[in-house]
């Protein structure tokens, strides 16, 4: 569903053909895709600080990629209750969504495909929300708008994530995390309210573009969702 990128006329038709006719392509195993800080809001958390990465994907979808990731990771911050943490599994097995809100009201997300070791994405979100705060103190707090504040020890974490085995051996986590205990599972349909749907959010939210949006009904439509990951 997130095959599509560009804004031109010319390059929605050319994106918009790739989503619905492209064959799907064998994707490398374990992608972690993203982590996003916010500072914690209910219902709309503010966006501080963005890591991606998104190589395995062509350029002309990544747009498109970047907003569905936003609109997905700030829905799930915004919804996990201050001091929880909780993984959401995507609509289609696209793959999973793992928050952690701080009770200070820093929080992290990060999307992961389904074959991530859950445990070692909440080692990089308790890591990198702890490396944030101590290094980022006194610049978040009073944050009310989306802004960009750059954090390099949290952008080297990331790097080092990218690779699950390797991050085991430099943070030698343990097998049975007790961060990963009392973790909330739920689906993305269980974190709607009721008279809500996924689709309404979407039309409704600052993350996505209306060319997304369409993108993500295409795909839907053709069953092409999967060929995010």
């Amino acid at each position: 569903w997130l095959k599509g990128g560009g804004t031109t006329p010319s390059a929605g038709r050319t994106a918009s053909s790739a989503l619905v006719a492209s064959p799907a392509r064998p994707s490398p195993p374990m992608k972690l895709l993203s982590l996003i800080i916010y500072r914690w809001k209910e219902e709309s958390a503010v966006e501080l600080a963005v890591n991606q990465e998104l190589s395995a994907f062509s350029f002309f979808h990544r747009g498109a990629i970047k907003e569905h990731i936003k609109f997905h990771s700030r829905l799930v911050v915004s919804r996990t209750p201050l001091g929880r943490r909780q993984t959401v599994d995507m609509e289609q097995n696209l793959g999973k969504c793992h928050t952690w809100v701080h009770p200070q009201g820093l929080a992290a997300a990060v999307l992961v495909d389904a074959e991530y070791p859950m445990r070692v994405a909440f080692s990089l979100l308790s890591e990198s929300v702890r490396i944030f705060m101590e290094s980022m103190t006194g610049k978040w707090e009073d944050v009310n708008a989306d802004t960009s504040l750059e954090c390099p020890p949290v952008e080297a974490l990331f790097q080092k994530y990218q690779d699950p085995s390797e991050a085991d051996k430099l943070t030698k986590i343990e097998k049975d995390l007790e961060e990963v205990k009392g973790t909330v599972m739920q689906s993305m349909d269980d974190l709607l309210k009721r008279g809500e749907s996924l689709d309404q959010l979407m039309q409704k939210s600052k993350d996505l573009s209306s060319t997304s949006v369409q993108f993500y009904r295409t795909a839907k439509k053709n069953n092409q969702c999967c060929k995010m990951y």
